[in-house]
């Protein structure tokens, strides 16, 4: 019910959910943008209009294995031909190229790597919210990530060591989210949902 009604209302909702709809997604599809979208209405309910494309189109492209940054890269570019495309048909107005510029910077920097711009670190908080779950759906996001990368490792442990690798990455950042706000309510359940799955 709630696609079909953002989706009957908003060409460029429908739009980015298109691109999410690939059978090799099993976590970053549509029901990741859809959730994003409910989380922000609960958690950021004034999300500005370039945070909230941002969140639409973040993993427009989406090709796991790929060089860090290039699908976020992608993404931003799929953003500015989607919305050009749409406005060359006359389903949305034009944007100011400000917005469409900041749009861009926000899903570039949605590859976690470097701390995020202020612009941006709302949207890579609410992109990470899941690994503070709980416990069981941070199993099943465990789980989707894994069958989208499962054809890149050998037969056997190998993804489920990469995923370990990963957590044990995150337990030595300073800070997991960006905004005192995620910071207070998230971050030590995401910790411990890393201590737990390395315990096992």
């Amino acid at each position: 019910m709630l696609r079909a009604e953002m989706t009957a209302k908003d060409p460029l909702l429908d739009a980015a959910l298109s691109h999410h709809r690939q059978p090799h997604r099993a976590y970053h599809d549509e029901r990741h943008v859809l959730e994003l979208l409910r989380l922000a209405a609960e958690h950021t309910p004034d999300l500005s209009e370039a945070e909230r494309l941002a969140i639409l189109f973040h993993d427009a492209v989406y090709v796991p294995g790929a060089p860090k940054g290039m699908n976020e890269t992608l993404s931003a570019l799929l953003m500015r031909a989607t919305i050009a495309g749409l406005v060359g048909k006359g389903e949305i107005p034009a944007p100011p190229q400000s917005l469409v510029d900041e749009v861009a910077a926000i899903i570039e920097a949605t590859t976690h790597i470097d701390p995020p711009s202020a612009s941006a670190e709302r949207v890579c908080d609410l992109d990470l919210w899941r690994l503070a779950a709980p416990w069981e759906e941070f199993q099943q996001h465990s789980a989707d990530i894994d069958r989208e990368f499962r054809h890149l490792y050998p037969p056997g442990d190998s993804c489920k060591q990469a995923r370990r690798d990963f957590y044990s990455s995150m337990l030595t950042r300073e800070h997991i989210f960006h905004t005192a706000y995620f910071r207070e309510r998230f971050e030590p359940i995401a910790r411990a949902n890393f201590r737990r799955a390395l315990a096992e």
